[in-house]
Protein backbone atom coordinates (compact mmCIF):
# COMPACT_ATOMS: atom_id res chain seq x y z
CA UNK A 1 0.00 0.00 0.00
CA UNK A 2 1.23 3.49 -0.88
CA UNK A 3 0.02 6.95 0.10
CA UNK A 4 -0.27 9.66 -2.57
CA UNK A 5 -0.55 12.44 0.04
CA UNK A 6 1.24 11.14 3.16
CA UNK A 7 1.49 14.60 4.79
CA UNK A 8 -2.20 14.39 5.69
CA UNK A 9 -1.34 11.71 8.25
CA UNK A 10 -0.13 14.51 10.52
CA UNK A 11 -3.83 15.22 11.06
CA UNK A 12 -3.99 12.11 13.27
CA UNK A 13 -2.63 14.33 16.05
CA UNK A 14 -6.13 15.85 16.16
CA UNK A 15 -7.27 12.63 17.89
CA UNK A 16 -6.35 14.35 21.15
CA UNK A 17 -9.22 16.84 20.68
CA UNK A 18 -12.15 14.47 21.51
CA UNK A 19 -10.16 13.08 24.45
CA UNK A 20 -9.61 16.58 25.90
CA UNK A 21 -13.26 17.52 25.34
CA UNK A 22 -14.37 14.28 26.98
CA UNK A 23 -12.50 14.94 30.25
CA UNK A 24 -13.35 18.65 30.20
CA UNK A 25 -17.10 17.94 30.22
CA UNK A 26 -16.64 15.51 33.11
CA UNK A 27 -15.14 18.27 35.30
CA UNK A 28 -17.88 20.78 34.64
CA UNK A 29 -20.62 19.21 36.73
CA UNK A 30 -23.60 21.21 38.05
CA UNK A 31 -24.49 21.24 41.76
CA UNK A 32 -28.20 20.63 42.33
CA UNK A 33 -29.53 21.26 45.86
CA UNK A 34 -32.17 18.73 46.84
CA UNK A 35 -33.84 18.79 50.23
CA UNK A 36 -33.98 15.02 50.58
CA UNK A 37 -30.21 14.81 50.76
CA UNK A 38 -30.40 16.20 54.31
CA UNK A 39 -31.80 12.83 55.48
CA UNK A 40 -28.76 10.94 54.25
CA UNK A 41 -26.28 9.80 56.83
CA UNK A 42 -23.00 11.62 56.41
CA UNK A 43 -20.90 8.47 56.84
CA UNK A 44 -22.59 6.82 53.87
CA UNK A 45 -21.52 9.65 51.62
CA UNK A 46 -18.61 8.69 49.34
CA UNK A 47 -16.34 11.00 47.42
CA UNK A 48 -15.46 10.16 43.84
CA UNK A 49 -11.76 10.36 43.32
CA UNK A 50 -9.60 9.86 40.24
CA UNK A 51 -10.52 9.96 36.57
CA UNK A 52 -13.72 8.27 35.46
CA UNK A 53 -14.01 7.07 31.86
CA UNK A 54 -17.66 7.43 30.95
CA UNK A 55 -18.89 6.33 27.52
CA UNK A 56 -15.54 4.83 26.66
CA UNK A 57 -16.95 3.16 23.51
CA UNK A 58 -18.22 6.51 22.18
CA UNK A 59 -14.83 8.11 22.84
CA UNK A 60 -12.98 5.37 20.99
CA UNK A 61 -15.43 5.62 18.12
CA UNK A 62 -14.82 9.34 17.70
CA UNK A 63 -11.06 8.85 17.78
CA UNK A 64 -11.36 6.15 15.14
CA UNK A 65 -13.39 8.49 12.93
CA UNK A 66 -10.64 11.14 13.02
CA UNK A 67 -7.94 8.57 12.22
CA UNK A 68 -9.98 7.16 9.34
CA UNK A 69 -10.64 10.67 7.95
CA UNK A 70 -6.92 11.50 7.89
CA UNK A 71 -6.23 8.14 6.26
CA UNK A 72 -8.79 8.88 3.54
CA UNK A 73 -7.31 12.34 2.89
CA UNK A 74 -3.83 10.81 2.48
CA UNK A 75 -5.21 8.98 -0.60
CA UNK A 76 -4.12 5.39 0.02
CA UNK A 77 -3.31 3.30 -3.03
CA UNK A 78 -3.56 -0.47 -2.69
CA UNK A 79 -1.07 -2.51 -4.70
CA UNK A 80 -2.73 -5.67 -5.91
CA UNK A 81 -0.99 -8.95 -5.17
CA UNK A 82 1.07 -10.50 -7.94
CA UNK A 83 1.46 -7.16 -9.72
CA UNK A 84 4.91 -6.18 -8.48
CA UNK A 85 7.32 -5.59 -11.37
CA UNK A 86 10.37 -4.23 -9.61
CA UNK A 87 12.81 -5.88 -12.01
CA UNK A 88 10.88 -4.95 -15.13
CA UNK A 89 12.08 -2.05 -17.26
CA UNK A 90 10.71 0.02 -20.09
CA UNK A 91 13.06 1.71 -22.58
CA UNK A 92 12.74 4.99 -24.49
CA UNK A 93 15.38 5.60 -27.18
CA UNK A 94 16.18 8.62 -29.32
CA UNK A 95 15.93 7.74 -33.00
CA UNK A 96 19.62 8.25 -33.77
CA UNK A 97 22.14 5.66 -34.96
CA UNK A 98 24.71 7.28 -32.66
CA UNK A 99 22.54 6.35 -29.65
CA UNK A 100 21.65 2.81 -30.78
CA UNK A 101 25.28 1.99 -31.56
CA UNK A 102 26.51 3.16 -28.17
CA UNK A 103 23.80 1.27 -26.26
CA UNK A 104 23.49 -1.64 -28.66
CA UNK A 105 24.17 -4.34 -26.04
CA UNK A 106 21.68 -2.97 -23.48
CA UNK A 107 18.90 -2.53 -26.04
CA UNK A 108 19.41 -5.95 -27.61
CA UNK A 109 19.24 -7.57 -24.17
CA UNK A 110 16.03 -5.68 -23.44
CA UNK A 111 14.45 -6.90 -26.70
CA UNK A 112 15.48 -10.50 -25.91
CA UNK A 113 13.86 -10.31 -22.47
CA UNK A 114 10.65 -9.03 -24.03
CA UNK A 115 10.83 -5.67 -22.26
CA UNK A 116 8.93 -2.76 -23.76
CA UNK A 117 11.10 -0.58 -26.03
CA UNK A 118 9.93 2.58 -27.83
CA UNK A 119 11.37 5.38 -29.92
CA UNK A 120 11.01 8.93 -28.63
CA UNK A 121 8.16 10.22 -30.78
CA UNK A 122 4.71 11.74 -30.43
CA UNK A 123 3.11 8.40 -31.42
CA UNK A 124 5.50 6.37 -29.21
CA UNK A 125 6.59 3.93 -31.94
CA UNK A 126 7.62 0.45 -30.63
CA UNK A 127 11.13 -0.81 -31.41
CA UNK A 128 11.25 -4.11 -33.28
CA UNK A 129 14.63 -3.78 -34.97
CA UNK A 130 17.46 -1.44 -33.96
CA UNK A 131 18.56 -1.19 -37.58
CA UNK A 132 15.21 0.21 -38.69
CA UNK A 133 15.40 3.73 -37.29
CA UNK A 134 12.39 5.93 -38.09
CA UNK A 135 12.69 9.42 -39.50
CA UNK A 136 14.62 11.56 -37.04
CA UNK A 137 12.69 14.11 -35.02
CA UNK A 138 14.52 16.95 -33.32
CA UNK A 139 14.61 15.86 -29.70
CA UNK A 140 13.73 18.69 -27.34
CA UNK A 141 11.88 19.13 -24.08
CA UNK A 142 8.45 19.18 -25.72
CA UNK A 143 8.99 15.93 -27.61
CA UNK A 144 10.37 14.24 -24.48
CA UNK A 145 7.32 15.27 -22.44
CA UNK A 146 4.86 14.22 -25.17
CA UNK A 147 6.51 10.79 -25.38
CA UNK A 148 6.38 10.35 -21.61
CA UNK A 149 2.74 11.43 -21.52
CA UNK A 150 1.97 8.81 -24.17
CA UNK A 151 3.92 6.25 -22.15
CA UNK A 152 1.30 6.49 -19.37
CA UNK A 153 -1.03 4.40 -21.55
CA UNK A 154 1.31 1.38 -21.58
CA UNK A 155 3.38 1.62 -18.41
CA UNK A 156 2.64 -0.58 -15.42
CA UNK A 157 5.13 0.31 -12.66
CA UNK A 158 8.21 -0.51 -14.79
CA UNK A 159 11.38 1.48 -14.30
CA UNK A 160 11.89 3.91 -17.20
CA UNK A 161 15.29 3.89 -18.96
CA UNK A 162 15.90 6.80 -21.33
CA UNK A 163 18.67 6.89 -23.96
CA UNK A 164 19.37 10.21 -25.69
CA UNK A 165 21.99 12.74 -26.77
CA UNK A 166 22.75 15.37 -24.14
CA UNK A 167 21.98 18.77 -25.61
CA UNK A 168 20.95 22.21 -24.33
CA UNK A 169 17.82 21.90 -26.52
CA UNK A 170 16.34 19.66 -23.82
CA UNK A 171 15.87 22.73 -21.63
CA UNK A 172 12.98 24.12 -23.65
CA UNK A 173 10.77 23.22 -20.66
CA UNK A 174 11.53 24.08 -17.02
CA UNK A 175 10.92 20.47 -15.97
CA UNK A 176 10.19 17.14 -17.66
CA UNK A 177 7.90 14.90 -15.60
CA UNK A 178 8.48 11.15 -15.75
CA UNK A 179 5.56 8.87 -14.69
CA UNK A 180 7.71 6.56 -12.56
CA UNK A 181 11.25 5.99 -11.31
CA UNK A 182 13.79 6.44 -14.09
CA UNK A 183 17.42 6.09 -15.16
CA UNK A 184 19.08 8.49 -17.62
CA UNK A 185 21.58 7.26 -20.22
CA UNK A 186 22.92 10.36 -21.97
CA UNK A 187 25.67 10.85 -24.56
CA UNK A 188 27.54 13.86 -25.89
CA UNK A 189 27.81 13.71 -29.67
CA UNK A 190 31.13 15.37 -30.43
CA UNK A 191 30.41 15.17 -34.16
CA UNK A 192 27.73 17.82 -33.65
CA UNK A 193 30.19 20.29 -32.16
CA UNK A 194 30.97 23.27 -34.37
CA UNK A 195 34.53 24.35 -33.60
CA UNK A 196 34.95 28.10 -34.16
CA UNK A 197 38.56 29.10 -34.76
CA UNK A 198 40.87 31.95 -35.72
CA UNK A 199 42.74 31.30 -38.95
CA UNK A 200 46.26 32.59 -39.58
CA UNK A 201 48.91 32.10 -42.28
CA UNK A 202 50.24 28.62 -43.11
CA UNK A 203 46.82 27.15 -42.23
CA UNK A 204 47.40 27.72 -38.50
CA UNK A 205 44.18 27.68 -36.51
CA UNK A 206 43.58 28.71 -32.91
CA UNK A 207 40.49 27.51 -31.02
CA UNK A 208 39.18 26.69 -27.53
CA UNK A 209 40.52 23.29 -26.50
CA UNK A 210 39.16 20.72 -24.05
CA UNK A 211 41.06 22.54 -21.28
CA UNK A 212 38.90 25.66 -21.95
CA UNK A 213 41.99 27.57 -23.14
CA UNK A 214 43.17 28.84 -26.50
CA UNK A 215 45.13 26.13 -28.25
CA UNK A 216 46.57 25.22 -31.63
CA UNK A 217 44.07 23.13 -33.61
CA UNK A 218 44.94 19.98 -35.57
CA UNK A 219 45.19 20.19 -39.33
CA UNK A 220 41.64 18.93 -39.93
CA UNK A 221 38.69 20.32 -38.00
CA UNK A 222 35.34 18.64 -38.52
CA UNK A 223 32.52 21.17 -38.81
CA UNK A 224 34.88 24.03 -38.12
CA UNK A 225 33.78 27.64 -38.50
CA UNK A 226 36.29 30.38 -39.23
CA UNK A 227 35.65 33.52 -37.16
CA UNK A 228 38.67 35.44 -38.48
CA UNK A 229 41.45 34.96 -41.00
CA UNK A 230 44.82 36.69 -41.19
CA UNK A 231 46.63 38.84 -38.65
CA UNK A 232 44.59 40.47 -35.88
CA UNK A 233 44.97 44.17 -36.60
CA UNK A 234 45.39 46.22 -33.43
CA UNK A 235 45.38 50.02 -33.15
CA UNK A 236 46.87 51.53 -29.96
CA UNK A 237 45.82 55.21 -29.63
CA UNK A 238 46.68 55.63 -25.94
CA UNK A 239 48.84 58.72 -25.23
CA UNK A 240 50.37 57.52 -21.97
CA UNK A 241 53.66 55.72 -22.59
CA UNK A 242 53.10 53.42 -19.61
CA UNK A 243 49.79 52.32 -21.09
CA UNK A 244 51.33 51.60 -24.49
CA UNK A 245 54.07 49.54 -22.91
CA UNK A 246 51.60 47.54 -20.76
CA UNK A 247 49.28 46.82 -23.71
CA UNK A 248 52.12 45.75 -26.01
CA UNK A 249 53.56 43.50 -23.30
CA UNK A 250 50.17 41.86 -22.71
CA UNK A 251 49.61 41.21 -26.42
CA UNK A 252 53.14 39.84 -26.76
CA UNK A 253 52.44 37.45 -23.86
CA UNK A 254 49.27 36.23 -25.65
CA UNK A 255 51.24 35.74 -28.87
CA UNK A 256 53.94 33.69 -27.15
CA UNK A 257 51.59 31.62 -24.99
CA UNK A 258 48.73 30.96 -27.40
CA UNK A 259 50.44 31.65 -30.76
CA UNK A 260 48.09 34.48 -31.66
CA UNK A 261 49.40 36.78 -34.41
CA UNK A 262 48.90 40.54 -34.10
CA UNK A 263 49.64 43.47 -36.39
CA UNK A 264 50.25 46.43 -34.06
CA UNK A 265 50.10 50.09 -35.10
CA UNK A 266 49.87 53.40 -33.26
CA UNK A 267 48.62 55.58 -36.11
CA UNK A 268 45.14 55.18 -37.53
CA UNK A 269 44.71 54.83 -41.30
CA UNK A 270 41.43 55.83 -42.87
CA UNK A 271 41.48 52.98 -45.38
CA UNK A 272 42.13 50.27 -42.76
CA UNK A 273 39.58 48.48 -40.55
CA UNK A 274 40.92 47.31 -37.20
CA UNK A 275 39.92 44.27 -35.19
CA UNK A 276 40.91 45.74 -31.80
CA UNK A 277 41.28 49.40 -30.85
CA UNK A 278 42.85 50.64 -27.59
CA UNK A 279 42.17 54.25 -26.65
CA UNK A 280 41.89 56.59 -23.67
CA UNK A 281 40.06 59.35 -25.57
CA UNK A 282 36.30 59.76 -25.82
CA UNK A 283 35.19 58.61 -29.31
CA UNK A 284 34.10 61.46 -31.57
CA UNK A 285 32.67 59.33 -34.37
CA UNK A 286 30.36 56.37 -34.73
CA UNK A 287 31.98 53.12 -33.63
CA UNK A 288 32.08 50.02 -35.82
CA UNK A 289 30.17 46.92 -34.60
CA UNK A 290 32.90 44.61 -35.96
CA UNK A 291 35.68 46.11 -33.86
CA UNK A 292 36.53 45.44 -30.22
CA UNK A 293 37.07 48.77 -28.42
CA UNK A 294 38.96 48.81 -25.11
CA UNK A 295 38.76 52.27 -23.54
CA UNK A 296 40.79 53.23 -20.47
CA UNK A 297 40.57 56.18 -18.06
CA UNK A 298 36.77 56.33 -18.49
CA UNK A 299 35.87 57.27 -14.89
CA UNK A 300 34.60 60.72 -16.00
CA UNK A 301 32.78 59.58 -19.14
CA UNK A 302 29.02 59.98 -18.84
CA UNK A 303 27.63 59.62 -22.34
CA UNK A 304 29.02 56.29 -23.54
CA UNK A 305 27.13 53.16 -22.56
CA UNK A 306 29.15 49.93 -22.53
CA UNK A 307 28.09 47.54 -25.32
CA UNK A 308 29.13 43.98 -26.16
CA UNK A 309 32.03 45.22 -28.31
CA UNK A 310 33.07 48.01 -25.92
CA UNK A 311 35.07 47.61 -22.71
CA UNK A 312 35.23 50.58 -20.34
CA UNK A 313 38.10 50.61 -17.83
CA UNK A 314 37.93 53.48 -15.28
CA UNK A 315 41.71 53.81 -14.74
CA UNK A 316 44.76 54.03 -16.97
CA UNK A 317 46.25 50.70 -18.05
CA UNK A 318 49.62 51.17 -16.39
CA UNK A 319 51.12 49.66 -13.22
CA UNK A 320 50.52 52.88 -11.25
CA UNK A 321 46.85 53.30 -12.16
CA UNK A 322 45.57 49.73 -12.59
CA UNK A 323 45.77 46.94 -10.05
CA UNK A 324 45.06 44.46 -12.86
CA UNK A 325 48.20 45.58 -14.71
CA UNK A 326 50.27 45.70 -11.51
CA UNK A 327 49.37 42.07 -10.68
CA UNK A 328 50.08 40.87 -14.26
CA UNK A 329 46.44 39.95 -15.06
CA UNK A 330 46.09 42.11 -18.19
CA UNK A 331 46.99 39.31 -20.69
CA UNK A 332 44.35 37.01 -19.19
CA UNK A 333 41.79 39.84 -19.26
CA UNK A 334 42.50 40.65 -22.92
CA UNK A 335 42.43 36.96 -23.85
CA UNK A 336 38.90 36.59 -22.42
CA UNK A 337 37.70 39.68 -24.30
CA UNK A 338 39.17 38.39 -27.58
CA UNK A 339 37.44 35.02 -27.10
CA UNK A 340 34.11 36.73 -26.46
CA UNK A 341 34.46 39.19 -29.34
CA UNK A 342 35.28 36.57 -31.98
CA UNK A 343 32.79 34.07 -30.56
CA UNK A 344 35.23 31.21 -30.05
CA UNK A 345 33.01 29.34 -27.58
CA UNK A 346 31.75 26.01 -28.90
CA UNK A 347 28.32 26.48 -30.46
CA UNK A 348 27.24 22.98 -29.41
CA UNK A 349 26.20 23.09 -25.75
CA UNK A 350 25.41 20.19 -23.46
CA UNK A 351 23.90 20.11 -19.98
CA UNK A 352 25.94 19.39 -16.89
CA UNK A 353 25.19 16.36 -14.74
CA UNK A 354 23.47 18.57 -12.16
CA UNK A 355 21.39 20.40 -14.78
CA UNK A 356 20.29 17.12 -16.33
CA UNK A 357 19.20 15.60 -13.01
CA UNK A 358 17.31 18.72 -11.97
CA UNK A 359 15.49 18.84 -15.33
CA UNK A 360 13.80 15.46 -14.92
CA UNK A 361 11.27 14.97 -12.10
CA UNK A 362 9.64 11.67 -11.11
CA UNK A 363 5.86 11.94 -10.81
CA UNK A 364 4.44 8.48 -10.17
CA UNK A 365 1.32 7.56 -12.09
CA UNK A 366 -1.24 5.18 -10.62
CA UNK A 367 -4.10 3.62 -12.52
CA UNK A 368 -7.17 5.04 -10.81
CA UNK A 369 -9.53 2.26 -11.92
CA UNK A 370 -7.71 -0.43 -9.97
CA UNK A 371 -7.98 1.62 -6.76
CA UNK A 372 -11.59 2.87 -6.95
CA UNK A 373 -13.10 -0.03 -5.04
CA UNK A 374 -10.66 0.39 -2.15
CA UNK A 375 -11.31 4.14 -1.79
CA UNK A 376 -15.07 3.66 -2.00
CA UNK A 377 -14.95 0.89 0.59
CA UNK A 378 -13.06 3.11 3.03
CA UNK A 379 -15.51 5.95 2.44
CA UNK A 380 -18.49 3.65 3.05
CA UNK A 381 -16.91 2.37 6.26
CA UNK A 382 -16.36 5.99 7.40
CA UNK A 383 -20.02 6.88 6.75
CA UNK A 384 -21.23 3.82 8.69
CA UNK A 385 -18.99 4.67 11.64
CA UNK A 386 -20.24 8.26 11.61
CA UNK A 387 -23.87 7.07 11.61
CA UNK A 388 -23.14 4.72 14.53
CA UNK A 389 -21.46 7.50 16.49
CA UNK A 390 -24.42 9.84 15.98
CA UNK A 391 -26.92 7.14 17.01
CA UNK A 392 -25.03 6.37 20.24
CA UNK A 393 -24.51 10.07 21.04
CA UNK A 394 -28.18 11.04 20.51
CA UNK A 395 -30.31 8.05 21.45
CA UNK A 396 -28.19 6.02 23.88
CA UNK A 397 -27.15 9.04 25.98
CA UNK A 398 -30.43 10.89 25.87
Amino acid sequence: MELLNPLMLWGILAVTVPIIIHFWHQKKGKVIYWAATNWLIEKNLQQSRGIRLDNIFLLLLRCLLLILLCFLLSKPFLNTFGNHQVDKKIHLVQAKSFVTENYKFELQEALKKGEKCYWFSEKLLPITDLQQIPQNENLNGELLQKSLNKLVEVIDKEQINMYFINSASLQTLPHIFVPNTFVLHSLIDTSQQVRPYLGFINNKRILIGSNKLLTLAPESIEKGASKHSGLIKVLIENQDSGEKQSIKAALEALAQTYQLEFDLTEKSKSDTSYDIVFSSRFPEKLLSDNTLYIFSNTAKWKFLAEKSNQVLIPNLLNPQGSEMVFEGLLPEFLGEKIIQHFGLQNEYKSLSHQQLNSLFKAQKYFKAVSNDWFSKSLLLFFVLLLALERWIAIYKNS
